[in-house]
């Protein structure tokens, strides 16, 4: 689709063309002698229907991924919000001065720590294989990016399955133009950003080392189970400390992280002056 808005672009806007909004009459009000006017006028209307066409795509893309973020929060809380099989099993210490066996409300209760914390992990990570929403999402993407123009675009670095926190998405790529910044380090439309420079959208990772002693007091492992959740920050709010980096940053390199059909790739964006609009020559949606 974007290959098709190129090409019929770059013909209207050809020399001696009259471009996408030119008259096609000339002085004397007479249909011009030098272009083909039923040809432009073809040009011209399939132009518009592409371009409605791929906005549609793009806010069907954005709605989706909107929520396959909001099923993957609610899953991580609920498995935040449930204790793991581990820690429910674990017997219970006798408090000093309780026979064993007999029932003491006193008695500190012993969690599992490390237990909770992989298991809200594990329970992130695999959300996105069993949302329905996801699989939808992953599908649209695809297609998506199997429609746009990225023949001269320099490959991305894939990187290895992270071992930390699930990376986040908050902002859809919807637009790269040809000659930019974005375009040459090989940053693709339906690529969804999770990481500019310092800013991310990664969820906090679970706290390691939780107390398992039998020291270890019902407050604290309720403390741990909460500081596990992820926490949401608006990618509107995301977007503008990116804004931030990329004002600061110009002329040099910045590390980014995005998905592309569902696998992380590093991306080495140099934001600098261009032919073009802005310092990168690409549009980012929030999600």
């Amino acid at each position: 689709m974007e290959s098709e808005i190129a090409d019929i672009s770059e013909r209207l806007n050809a020399p001696g063309m009259p471009g996408l909004k030119g008259s096609l009459l000339d002085k004397q009000g007479f249909p011009r002698s030098d272009v083909d006017v039923a040809a432009v006028r073809r040009d011209r209307h399939r132009l518009i229907c592409l371009t409605n066409d791929h906005r549609v795509l793009s806010d069907r893309l954005a709605g989706l991924l909107g929520e396959l973020h909001t099923a993957m929060r609610e899953q991580a809380a609920a498995a935040a919000a449930t204790p793991s099989p581990a820690a429910a099993a674990a017997p219970q210490p006798a408090a000093p001065g309780v026979a064993p066996g007999s029932t003491s409300t006193s008695a500190p209760m012993e969690v599992d720590g490390a237990s909770a914390g992989a298991s809200i992990t594990t329970a992130t990570t695999n959300s996105s294989n069993t949302s329905n929403n996801g699989a939808t999402v992953a599908a649209a993407v695809a297609s998506a990016h199997a429609g746009s123009s990225a023949a001269h675009h320099a490959p991305a670095a894939p990187l290895a399955q992270p071992s930390g926190p699930a990376l986040m998405p908050f902002a859809l790529v919807d637009e790269v133009s040809e000659g930019s910044p974005a375009a040459a380090a090989g940053l693709q439309v339906g690529d969804l950003l999770c990481a500019f420079g310092e800013v991310s959208g990664a969820a906090p990772a679970a706290e390691d080392g939780a107390a398992t002693s039998s020291s270890s007091s019902l407050s604290e492992a309720a403390t741990a189970s909460t500081a596990s959740a992820p926490a949401s920050v608006p990618s509107a709010l995301l977007l503008q400390r990116v804004a931030g980096v990329l004002g600061a940053s110009e002329g040099r390199a910045v590390a980014a992280t995005v998905l592309r059909q569902g696998a992380p790739l590093a991306v080495s964006l140099t934001p600098q002056r261009w032919s073009g609009r802005g310092l990168l020559g690409c549009h980012l949606k929030p999600l």
